[in-house]
């Protein structure tokens, strides 16, 4: 069966406009994270003393079809409806994560929301509306800040600054005599591109202002939790799009010098931070130092079981699922499946390289940015070159929430690099 062309229903346009190297290659993840997790999970779900070892397995494949049929979803959504839902998702999602901190906390964080039936970590499904949010916002701030370039240049404002004191002295002596004797026939007309010219740049201020008061929420709410990791993963968004956007560097690194002070104060006053710091300095981390050694001792090729990982790691369905991977299939593969994280990050920086919509690329850079993030943390910390942190590996690590942010966010990105005019 051939799908046509010609053929005008919503799954032809859907098929011939979506990128299908991104779609199989994330599909390609899903399957192999689920292979990894048979052989994971199961001594994770014996040391919680579940009464059935497949209790994982089962939740992942619920998480699997709900978070395929989210990917699926919003593939197909114009970008005008991506901006409606995170008009919608996004207020709502940040009243669940200040919720969080009203519930009963697990490792010493207050990072999830009990329904009962399952347990959902607002902070991950928040991440793919932050970074449209934030696109949202720089987009108006560069529309702004264009048309207030425009109007400087076209009423000569824009060449103050180049001349010098003297000539610039007599030229705004004539400009004031200039003005004066227009007062009486040029009155409106002189009035109104400064009036304009000063509300244009309140606005920008304001735009401003909510991009900061938003990521200031955020964070504050973050280290309150605490997860110091997430709120990194936030700022990397933010400085991402900014810097895309076109934020001089110079302001860029005042940004970064200020965010890297969250180290130290977080050193200082939080206990569950200073322990994890001291852990990595020190060398004395349990699960880390059983992980290194799974990774020494395993085959070359077809992996190892010598140290039997699976049983002694605590998280290692999580947190340590590489180390499980390289215990399972070898250095080798682990590798190929670094490569195609790799690849696929690179295909999409690529795409959004060729659009036009700022909306896009913003987006596109915040989502990617997260992503790689996540996926280099997750692998440093597992082969001991940072410090540990509740980090996943998109579609490869067990969670709920985080497969599914994993899977809305390949979704946006979907529905971004296809061409819309096939959505008509």
């Amino acid at each position: 069966m051939f799908i046509r062309r010609t053929e005008n229903n919503l799954f032809t346009k859907w098929w011939l406009g979506v990128d299908k190297f991104i779609l199989f290659s994330v599909l390609a993840l899903i399957v192999f994270g689920i292979l990894i997790q048979f052989a994971a999970s199961p001594y994770q779900a014996r040391r919680m003393k579940f009464s059935d070892e497949y209790h994982f397995i089962k939740n992942i494949g619920v998480y699997m079809w709900f978070g395929l049929f989210i990917m699926i979803s919003v593939s197909t959504m114009k970008l005008q409806s991506i901006r409606k839902w995170t008009i919608i998702g996004f207020p709502v999602l940040c009243l669940m994560l200040v919720a969080t901190l009203f519930f009963t906390g697990a490792k010493g964080a207050t990072r999830w929301i009990n329904l009962g039936f399952m347990k959902i970590q607002p902070s991950e499904l928040l991440k793919p509306f932050f970074a449209i949010a934030i696109a949202m916002i720089l987009v108006r701030i560069k529309d702004l800040h264009k048309m207030i370039k425009d109007m400087e240049k076209k009423n000569g404002m824009d060449k103050k600054r180049k001349i010098f004191f003297p000539i610039k002295a007599v030229i705004f002596t004539i400009q004031c005599i200039g003005k004066f004797c227009s007062l009486f026939s040029k009155k409106e007309k002189i009035k109104k591109p400064m009036d304009e010219y000063s509300k244009l740049k309140k606005r920008r201020k304001n735009y401003c202002l909510l991009l900061c008061c938003i990521l200031g929420f955020i964070c504050a709410v973050l280290i309150k939790q605490p997860d110091f990791g997430m709120t990194i993963t936030y700022l990397v968004i933010f400085f991402a799009e900014i810097l895309v956007a076109g934020l001089p560097w110079k302001i860029f690194f005042i940004f970064i010098a200020m965010a890297s002070g969250i180290i130290p104060f977080a050193y200082k006053f939080f206990p569950h931070f200073f322990i994890r710091i001291n852990k990595f300095l020190m060398d004395d981390n349990y699960q880390l130092d059983k992980a290194l050694d799974a990774i020494k001792e395993s085959n070359l090729l077809f992996g190892g079981h010598a140290n039997n990982l699976k049983t002694i790691v605590p998280d290692i369905h999580t947190d340590f699922i590489f180390a499980a991977v390289i215990e399972e299939f070898g250095p080798i593969l682990s590798i190929l499946l670094i490569l195609l994280f790799l690849i696929l990050i690179i295909h999409i920086l690529y795409k959004l390289k060729s659009k036009e919509n700022s909306f896009v690329i913003f987006s596109g850079i915040g989502i990617s940015s997260y992503i790689t993030f996540q996926i280099t943390y997750n692998l440093i910390s597992t082969l001991g070159i940072g410090p540990t942190k509740g980090m996943t590996l998109p579609f490869i690590s067990y969670g709920g929430s985080s497969f599914c942010s994993s899977c809305l966010a390949i979704g946006i990105i979907l529905s971004l690099l296809q061409d819309q005019n096939l959505r008509r």
